[in-house]
């Protein structure tokens, strides 16, 4: 059953360097149609999704798209695995927004995220049939993530409150004052789309009988759980007995703008008092703490150094009643994204990056380590039966599978999106190995031109991926998608370059004060590596583009390395290094060993504008108007002085949009202007 749905992927990374086949030349009768923007951005999404702990039942959230792309809604499925023909079950009432689907500990009831009559989100239960669904909560403000107790009598869940407020209530009544202005006395100025207000997530105890009792967890404590933007309910973990709660932040009162190391952090529910550090003063960012079954032991993922994307993080677990720390699977250079208990206790999963893969590994408390064999896992739960995984592939959007415990007798249980694709034709990709800075191995991708023809060359979009601690990887993506490119007849190559995850803590480290050297050469030796192995490539009409790194790099290679390209794309990226402006000011110090008026030769050495005067090639540049991760006055700059110096250029301004263009019409917008950009530069 694996192989059905396996990527179509070439492992020519098995093979020695530069010795891919050229791109296929069968000719087709007739070419099938490929992936769009529009069908791309509208086409049915697959949300979060969990399996009951008998292993019965699947619930899994799907997100459905206006035609005019105006608004979204989400909405819950059950799936039953006794009866897998059966049609899967959509759960009743919420007028579209229904989320994080959670079972509880006898599988006969989902609880679940949904809006009350007012549009405020409220935490929900049903019956495994999906039948009448009712509220359980009734807070004045947005549940965010949240767990219920195995018992079913409270949940843990968060607010976004004012940290020195005693009730719920306390911060509607605040946040509802008129203010024309703000004073700041720390750098907790403004973070990734938003201006800080001094409030923070916070948890509460809320009461699941009336649903209106709502205790704070973590009274005065400055910092977010789960943090933002994208944090989930894997920052905090409720133990099976329901006595104790330990989650994940930063230090109270210490800036995201200024760290990113995590701490973990006990409360007792029995009698909540000041939240108590755990293992304080040991090294490292302590993430996704998850409790054993049994309550006995604490697993969570480890990182070094400071704990940034390029940090190893190890996985760890303490023994809670004789405080005994110990790491499982240290000999394994690679490290988890997150981590699962198996129900028997004596397993720990953990999806890792890996060769271009994200992987399931099974990290057993005896100390070894087994790869399992499934690839494309972005999402993992565990059940008494076995595993629910969430899987995709370069060719085949993320869809719900199951197996049992050892990875094995997958079967797929969802279908999203399937038949809006049904009929499109998807292009080929595939992995090549290269010998890059250092002599070290590099990989790269290759994504053919869809229904490629004998004789004929192809345009190249060559693709650099952000971070550094990024990695491109065969998995779907709703963003930057190369099956989109493919089927307007272009190539598009995308270099796993030093700095990339998946490779080793060497590797990934490597890219440390060397972000502008050893980067270019890994993609300049990958360029002529792609070019050699691939004689349907037209290295002469090809462009170069990157989104926040890779915008970077962009804009960097636009000064150093522009004779190879016939134009840039430039999204997010930093065009003058010297900025203060970024919300993350501990990710550049980090990235050149320093401050900037500590190391202001390393600053200075691989920044852009250094460069202005060697631009001179066509360039678009894109960015958002609430990015504070590389704010837009970055991309103005490069536009400015392409501008000024008579190059062609053209910005694209999206004012609603962060650091990611996720609004549906902007990402279609997005596309179709980089889309008329690439086909004016590389036409014959």
């Amino acid at each position: 059953m694996m192989s059905r749905f396996r990527p179509i992927l070439l492992a020519l990374s098995m093979v020695p360097a530069l010795a891919a086949p050229a791109l296929a030349q069968e000719a087709q009768p007739v070419a099938p149609s490929g992936m769009t923007a529009r069908l791309l951005v509208s086409m049915d999404r697959l949300g979060d999704a969990a399996i009951s702990p008998d292993g019965r039942w699947i619930a899994y959230v799907v997100r459905t798209m206006a035609p005019d792309l105006s608004k979204s809604a989400t909405h819950i499925l059950l799936a039953d695995q006794d009866h897998p023909k059966q049609p899967h079950v959509a759960l009743q009432g919420g007028p579209g927004r229904q989320d994080m689907p959670t079972w509880s500990a006898d599988g006969h009831t989902l609880y679940f995220r949904g809006p009350d009559a007012k549009g405020v989100a409220q935490i929900w239960r049903a019956g495994s049939d999906g039948a009448a669904p009712v509220q359980l909560t009734h807070a004045p403000l947005d549940v965010g993530a949240f767990q219920v107790a195995a018992d079913g009598g409270f949940a843990v869940a968060s607010f976004r409150v004012f940290p020195d407020c005693p009730t719920l209530e306390c911060t509607v009544t605040r946040a509802a004052q008129p203010s024309v202005g703000t004073l700041y006395t720390s750098l907790n100025v403004r973070f990734f789309d938003s201006y800080g207000d001094g409030r923070y997530n916070a948890l509460f105890r809320l009461d699941l009988g009336d649903g209106k009792a709502a205790t704070p967890l973590m009274p005065g404590f400055a910092s977010d759980v789960p943090s933002r933007p994208a944090g989930s309910a894997s920052a905090f973990a409720l133990s099976p007995d329901g006595k104790t709660l330990v989650f994940s932040a930063r230090p109270s009162g210490v800036s995201a703008n200024l760290s990113t190391m995590h701490r973990l952090f006990e409360v007792s529910l029995a009698a909540p008092a000041a939240p108590r550090e755990i293992g304080a003063g040991d090294p490292g960012s302590k993430l996704n703490p998850v409790f054993s079954p049994d309550g006995r032991q604490l697993a969570y993922m480890d990182k070094d150094g400071v704990g940034s994307d390029g940090d190893r993080a190890a996985v760890r677990v303490r023994d809670l009643a004789s405080g005994t720390v110990r790491e499982i699977g240290a000999s394994i250079d690679r490290w988890p994204n997150a981590i699962a208990w198996a129900a028997d206790g004596r397993t720990i999963y953990a999806r890792s990056d890996d060769d271009g893969r994200e992987r399931l590994y099974a990290y057993r408390l005896s100390g070894k380590v087994e790869r399992l064999p499934v690839d494309g896992v972005s999402a993992i739960d565990v059940s008494r039966r076995g595993l629910m995984l969430v899987t995709s592939s370069f060719s085949s959007p993320p869809q719900v599978y199951a197996a049992d415990a050892a990875g094995r007798s997958l079967h797929r249980v969802s279908d999203v999106g399937a038949g809006q694709i049904a009929g499109l034709a998807m292009a080929r990709t595939h992995s090549l190995t290269f010998s890059g800075w250092n002599g070290e191995p590099v990989q790269a991708f290759v994504t053919e031109p869809l229904n490629p023809q004998p004789g004929r060359r192809y345009p190249v979009l060559f693709v650099i991926h952000g971070g550094p601690h990024g990695v491109y990887q065969d998995e779907w993506s709703f963003g930057r998608n190369p099956q989109v490119w493919a089927a307007r007849g272009y190539a598009t190559v995308m270099v796993n370059f030093h700095g990339s995850t998946g490779f080793g803590k060497g590797f990934a480290q490597a890219v440390l004060e060397h972000r502008g050297d050893r980067v270019l050469e890994d993609l300049q030796k990958g360029w002529a590596a792609v070019l050699a192995a691939y004689p349907s490539l037209d290295g002469d009409r090809a462009c170069a583009m990157g989104s926040s790194f890779g915008g970077y790099m962009v804009d960097w290679i636009a000064g150093v390395w522009n004779e190879p390209w016939r134009c840039f794309i430039t999204h997010a990226g930093t065009f003058d290094t010297r900025a203060y402006s970024s919300d993350l000011q501990w990710h550049g110090d980090r990235q050149t060993g320093g401050a900037p008026w500590e190391v202001p030769e390393a600053v200075e050495r691989f920044n852009p504008v250094r460069y202005a005067a060697q631009w001179k090639k066509p360039i678009l540049v894109t960015h958002g108007g609430r990015d504070f991760r590389v704010p837009f006055d970055q991309g103005l700059s490069a536009f400015t002085l392409a501008q000024r110096r008579c190059i062609p250029s053209e910005l694209l301004y999206l004012p609603g949009e962060n650091h990611i263009v996720s609004g549906a019409a902007a990402s279609v917008l997005w596309y179709d202007t980089v889309d008329a950009w690439l086909d004016r530069w590389t036409a014959k």
